[in-house]
């Protein structure tokens, strides 16, 4: 984060086009750092303060990684059902541009809401914030599979490919050509017809710890598997155990508080199918997270090649991640089970 300062014309003019503010009004914007996928301002304006989102054609990585522009509708149309699905775990989305695809989203201040992955790697491991979001995201897959009309709203595979699917895992197929069978028919089954509303992006740096988990940056949102969503949450808690094993007991509780609480929300099909997809899915990740476009950034050498040895492991033969890594380890490293 940056200090405040008198905006760039071009987001001034944004802000004027999205009637934010009115022309000549004095206005203060910090850029917010963390994420890769767009610029995000903080805005301070006579009538308060809020968020401007507006997505890059080319994320912030060092692989070559181009996305649509347009995923900024994709996002605020996600937004705008969970806010009437599940109110109260997203944040209001006050404008839309429909020429830049911005959005401008209510300010959750950061005295009353912690972001999860600062608070994770601090090794504030609190079980009950995991079984939270849990809950909600199952109770936002839940809603969405009984509501007509979403999947033809959110037919957004094309996002989910050049978002998810490319760069992480097509990816590391080329990277890790031992694995490269399992990679595909991982592949293969994200690509079929889908089941739920997927947010695509469920990491603990797009969670805020407030009165209840609130969830961010849903630029992914595709009709998909929510299975995918699951995993994709665990698979930051696996990393995360193997790079912070003095906190490992804790985030495999929390692991274990994530999956439970939301395999109990599961309606959409016999939760023990979302169970075995999860499974298949989560080593895919691990693996992507340490061989494809998107690296964790927190992770030495020794902990990528632990993760990469357990995944290619793990998907070669079916057994569960969690049992791989906590042979190594002595002990069970994450929730997911088969």
């Amino acid at each position: 984060m940056t200090e405040s300062a008198a905006p760039e014309p071009e987001l001034v003019e944004l802000l004027e086009r999205m009637a934010l503010v009115e022309p000549g009004e004095t206005v203060q914007a910090e850029a917010l750092t963390g994420g890769v996928s767009s610029d995000i301002w903080l805005v301070r304006s006579e009538a308060g303060s809020f968020v401007v989102k507006r997505a890059r054609a080319r994320l912030k990585v060092a692989a070559e990684w181009h996305a649509p522009i347009d995923r900024g509708a994709a996002e605020e149309a996600w937004l705008t059902f969970v806010a009437g699905a599940v109110p109260g775990c997203v944040p209001r989305v006050l404008a839309v541009d429909e020429e830049s695809f911005a959005i401008a989203l209510e300010y959750l201040d950061a005295a009353e809401y912690r972001n999860w992955k600062v608070e994770l790697m601090a090794g504030r491991v609190d079980v009950g914030v995991a079984a939270a979001l849990g809950s909600t995201l199952g109770r936002i897959h839940a809603v969405s599979a009984s509501t007509p009309g979403l999947p033809a709203q959110f037919a957004n595979q094309d996002l989910f490919e050049s978002l998810r699917i490319e760069p992480y895992l097509l990816r590391t197929v080329e990277a890790v050509p031992e694995a490269a069978a399992a990679l595909d028919a991982v592949i293969a089954g994200l690509r079929e017809p889908g089941r739920a509303l997927v947010h695509g992006d469920l990491s603990p740096k797009n969670i805020l710890v407030g009165a209840g988990p609130v969830i961010l940056d849903a630029e992914c949102a595709t009709w998909g598997d929510p299975a995918f969503d699951a995993a994709f949450c665990l698979t930051h808690l696996a990393l995360k155990q193997v790079h912070l094993p003095e906190h490992a007991a804790e985030l495999r509780l929390a692991a274990e508080a994530f999956e439970r609480a939301y395999l109990d929300e599961v309606v959409w099909e016999d939760a023990a199918e979302t169970r075995e997809r999860i499974a298949r899915i989560l080593p895919a990740l691990a693996l992507a997270r340490v061989a494809g476009a998107s690296p964790a950034e927190y992770l030495d050498d020794a902990e990528r090649a632990r993760i990469r040895a357990s995944a290619v492991l793990a998907l070669n033969t079916g057994r569960a991640l969690g049992d791989v890594l906590g042979e190594q380890a002595g002990e069970t490293m994450t929730g997911v089970r088969q």
